[in-house]
C-alpha cells in the first residue's frame, strides 16, 4: 500500500475530496491545489479559513502542515485497500 509524503494531499484524501473536487469546493484550479500539495505555493492568507474548514481541521493545524510540510496530523495510508476514518 502506497503511503504520501504530502500531509496535505493526505488530509484531502482523509475527507474524501479528489484534487478536482477540493479545486471546486474553494474556487481554484486544480492546478493550484497540486503546487500547494508539493509545497511549490501556499494558500493565500483570506483562502486558509476556508480550506481548513473543508479539510476539518483548526487554522493551527492547517499553519503546522503548511510550515512543516513532514510534520503536523498523521499521515494517512493511500491507494488500493486504503481506509479512511471511521465516525
Amino acid at each position: 500500500m502506497a503511503r504520501s509524503s504530502r500531509p496535505l494531499a493526505n488530509r484531502r484524501v482523509v475527507v474524501g475530496y479528489t484534487q478536482e473536487g477540493l479545486a471546486e469546493a474553494l474556487g481554484v484550479d486544480r492546478t493550484t491545489i497540486g503546487r500547494w500539495e508539493r509545497g511549490e505555493q501556499q494558500p493565500q492568507p483570506w483562502q486558509r479559513p476556508d480550506l481548513a474548514l473543508k479539510l476539518g481541521i483548526t487554522l493551527e493545524e492547517l499553519d503546522g502542515l503548511l510550515r512543516h510540510p513532514n510534520s503536523g496530523l498523521p499521515t494517512v495510508p493511500v491507494g488500493p485497500g486504503a481506509v479512511g476514518l471511521g465516525t
